[in-house]
Order: structure tokens, then sequence, then C-alpha cells
């Protein structure tokens, strides 16, 4: 029983912690092109997939709105760092915060 408890609770909390960051949708990669020519939705949800990944080993997800470009700019490569992500990582989860840090939650 304790464990069946355990594994729920672990389930509850993972969602908890995903829900919090908005899905992204074509007029989000729309705006990204503009930003990072030849930005794609599948370049979004891949930056998001990453970000989703990896950035919450160490902390809790910070949402995109929470920082504006400026400081995603200075956060994203030590954490990349941190995270061990190549540079093509980097970028994808770079574009999808900067992206995503303009929509209203």
């Amino acid at each position: 029983m304790k464990k069946h408890l355990a594994v729920a609770s672990i389930l509850f909390l993972s969602a908890c912690a995903s829900a919090k960051l908005i899905a992204p949708g074509q007029a989000d990669a729309d705006r990204g092109a503009q930003k990072f020519p030849g930005y794609t939705m599948n370049d979004l949800n891949e930056g998001k997939g990453i970000y989703e990944a990896h950035c919450n080993k160490c902390h809790k997800y910070k949402a995109p709105q929470t920082r504006d470009e400026a400081k995603w700019d200075k956060v994203i490569p030590v954490m990349a760092r941190k995270a061990k992500l190549d540079t093509a990582q980097e970028a994808l989860v770079l574009k999808y915060v900067v992206t995503m840090s303009t929509v209203k939650q």
C-alpha cells in the first residue's frame, strides 16, 4: 500500500511540475521564426522537450515568462554546461525559452 501511495505521489508531483509549461502553438513558432529565421514548430517542440528532460533535474522548472531575452541569454549557457547539453541542444533550448518568454500565462 505504501509503495502505491509513493508512486502515486511521484506521478502527481511530476504532472504538476510539467503543467507549468505552456504547450507551444503554431503562432508561437511563427513568432519565433520572426526572431530566428527558419525556426519551425518542430524546433520549438524539440527545444521544449530538451528543456523538460534536463532543466528540472537540479531545480524546479522556470517558466519561460519569468525572464526576458537578456536574462535567458545569460542563464542558458551556464545551465547548458551544467546539464551537459551540446551546442545544438543549447541553441534549441535558448530559442524555445526566448520565444515563449513573451506568452502570457
